[in-house]
Parts: structure tokens; C-alpha cells; sequence
């Protein structure tokens, strides 16, 4: 048999829980976490072609992709390993305003798409070196990349682009 101030003692927990409940309850509650940002530019798949002899410019190659919800704009790309750099984009025109990347978009550098021609080549670019690029936005600012050097004829890198 329950004695009264048992019965009483079990009243008052369940009330005080369920006032707990009603205090929490009233209370905003994140549903999720925010997504992860990743950076606002990605550029991958970069590579440089090594010029036949007696050239001495080379070729680079590269994918753009613009994560954000805003066009942005690649100015300019520099380049250690040549005197002077310029963008051509598809039917190989020359770039003097850049190239736009639309919002969630991607701008692909690729043989007979377009490349940055890397002039007046400071030494001899062989397979196996790594060039040194410096890809100026309107909004991201500026991205370093490291491209390697690919003989002519051979495969384009993992992650490159042929088409």
C-alpha cells in the first residue's frame, strides 16, 4: 500500500519536470549546424605544357570554379617563369578585361578552350618542374597555385583538363 506522502513526493517531481519542459520548450533550439564554407574560388587542375624547341613561351592550363552567388572576375595571372602573361579564352582571343566566372559557375582553360600563354620564358621548362602562377580576382583577391610541367604528347595530370 502507498503511503500518502509518497504519492504526494512522486506529484511534485512530475510537476517539476514538466515545468522544466515548459522552461526549455520556450527556449529557441538550433535545428542544424550552418553548412561549411569552403573558399569563394577553387582552381584546380592546373598544368603547363612544355614548348617544343625553339619556343620560348609555354602554355597554361586550369579549371576556375566560383562557389558564391556572384559573378566574379579573373583580371589577371602572373607568372615566375615567364616575362610577361596573357589570358586567351574560347576562339583564343586575348583576354585584355579578363574572363567573367559566373556565380556557381566555372571558367575551363583547356587545349583548344583556351590558356594562359606564359612569354619570353626565363629558362627551359622540362616535365617534372612545377610553375608558380598567380591568379588575380576582381573579388577573391589573389590565388597561388603550383602547376606542373607536362611533356607534349603526354597524358594531361589527374583533375587537369583535355576538353
Amino acid at each position: 500500500m502507498r503511503m500518502p506522502w509518497q504519492a504526494l513526493a512522486g506529484g511534485l517531481v512530475v510537476a517539476a519536470v514538466g515545468a522544466l519542459g515548459l522552461v526549455r520548450g520556450a527556449q529557441p533550439v538550433a535545428t542544424s549546424a550552418p553548412a561549411p564554407t569552403g573558399p569563394p574560388i577553387v582552381v584546380s587542375g592546373a598544368y603547363v605544357r612544355a614548348p617544343a624547341p625553339p619556343t620560348d613561351s609555354a602554355a597554361a592550363y586550369f579549371t576556375v570554379s566560383n562557389t558564391t552567388d556572384t559573378a566574379d572576375r579573373l583580371v589577371s595571372v602572373d607568372s615566375g617563369a615567364g616575362e610577361t602573361t596573357v589570358l586567351h579564352t574560347a576562339g583564343m582571343t586575348a583576354e585584355t578585361d579578363g574572363a567573367v566566372i559566373p556565380a556557381h559557375g566555372k571558367l575551363v582553360l583547356s587545349t583548344g578552350k583556351g590558356h594562359v600563354m606564359i612569354e619570353q620564358l626565363f629558362g627551359t621548362l622540362k616535365p617534372g618542374q612545377n610553375v608558380n602562377l598567380a591568379l588575380t580576382f576582381e573579388r577573391a583577391g589573389e590565388i597561388e597555385v603550383s602547376a606542373p610541367v607536362v611533356a607534349l604528347g603526354a597524358p594531361v595530370p589527374k583533375g587537369g583538363s583535355s576538353s
